[in-house]
């Protein structure tokens, strides 16, 4: 980096960078800048506090209620602004996610002054401005981001399993498709190709998100895709995600699994299995059983699996496919190979081995995340669930 020498503003953040030599004395001279101008300086009271040693290079103060922290580094300096008037973050608003929108608008206004004399400063001392332009529509930053130099993927001629929205229907670039809000609400947005299967969505001219394609959706392609709230269904509807058990049924949950020996367990293991695939929580029907060595083994007897995204069609298998089942279940997705390995060990030791986290309806199960009370109740029964 010897002899490079800029810096950069992004949102309340001022980077300055360069070799130490030349970074660091010119970040204290735009400290005693700011001194000059009003701010009180001192080092920074968490730091001094927590790890003293590092208190040399941390830095903070304000002017008035604009408030910032500051540090310097191998290869430069920063300083970041915020505000503890209107603030989100139980820690502070030092902490908070979009500190320019959370100052009051005097407050803002007061930062941009500040900054626009640090910036001056620094363009005087021989650095460049190294910043992302400021663009002011969501239209003008999905394209800064589409014909940005480091792109260096195409959007032309994508496959299927990139750009095919959530009822097979392929999706083009400028189409407005639609998709649902974060509370089920209808919404619209014109669509651009980002990366993989993702899109941008550009909803007004000052909102754009990103999108997986099998988030998107045309209006009239099922009915559903048009009721303006679609409601989620949610498992803690269901008393059963309320239900505690007591020490005592716990224990003969487990005695019952002992008890029923490691043919039992297999029998429990694969009435779980299939309800995973009659739910939808696996794509293929595993069945566990014991081989002639009296090793445990796994078979798949049907399904309708994902490759890239993508259902490849229904199957069976007469006899069952064989399955390797050590050193860790294969041939399957992740979350398929965690189940297996799950009620694999269940089998084979008889103790609970699942234990994933079952209260929330975000769990990586799609649409069918709300039957978690369902899944953990059954998995309680046979003593399996940690």
């Amino acid at each position: 980096m010897r002899g490079d020498k800029d810096f950069s503003i992004w949102q309340t953040s001022i980077a300055v960078r360069g070799d130490k030599e030349i970074s660091h004395p010119t970040f204290l001279r735009m400290l005693d800048m700011m001194r000059n101008r009003g701010f009180v300086i001192g080092s920074d009271p968490r730091i001094d506090r927590d790890y003293s040693i590092l208190s040399k290079d941390h830095f903070a103060g304000n002017k008035g209620e604009l408030l910032f922290v500051g540090e310097k580094y191998n290869c430069g300096a920063k300083l970041e602004f915020y505000q503890e008037i209107n603030v989100e973050n139980p820690n502070g608003g030092r902490y908070d996610f979009n500190k320019f929108e959370k100052m009051s608008y005097l407050l803002q206004k007061r930062f941009l002054v500040e900054v626009r004399y640090m910036e001056q400063f620094l363009l005087e001392e021989g650095f460049t401005c190294d910043s992302k332009p400021v663009l002011k529509t969501s239209y003008d930053k999905v394209f800064h981001e589409l014909n940005s130099p480091s792109r260096h993927w195409s959007s032309e001629n994508l496959p299927d399993y990139n750009a095919l929205d959530k009822d097979g229907i392929r999706i083009n670039n400028g189409e407005v498709k639609y998709f649902r809000g974060r509370k089920g609400t209808l919404m619209r947005g014109t669509v651009y190709h980002n990366i993989n299967n993702m899109w941008w969505v550009i909803v007004n001219k000052d909102h754009y998100t990103n999108l997986a394609a099998f988030e998107l959706f045309n209006l009239d392609t099922v009915p559903e895709n048009a009721i303006r709230k679609l409601i989620r269904r949610s498992g803690h509807n269901n008393p059963k995600s309320r239900f505690v058990p007591t020490e005592g049924q716990l224990k003969d949950w487990k005695r019952k699994a002992k008890q029923a020996g490691r043919e039992g367990r297999i029998q429990f293991a694969n009435a779980i299995l299939g309800y995973l695939y009659e739910i939808g929580w696996v794509s293929r029907k595993f069945q566990l059983f014991i081989k002639e060595t009296k090793r445990l083994g796994l078979v798949e007897t049907e399904g309708n699996p994902y490759f890239l995204g993508m259902r490849v069609g229904e199957k069976k298998y007469d006899p069952p496919k064989s399955i390797p089942l050590y050193p860790k279940p294969q041939q399957m997705s992740g979350t398929e190979s965690g189940w297996v390995e799950n009620l694999r060990d269940y089998v084979t030791y008889g103790k609970p081995t699942v234990s994933r986290w079952f209260c929330k309806d975000q769990n990586g199960e799609g649409g069918q995340a709300y039957l978690w009370p369902e899944v953990r109740e059954r998995l309680l029964h046979i003593g399996a669930h940690v």
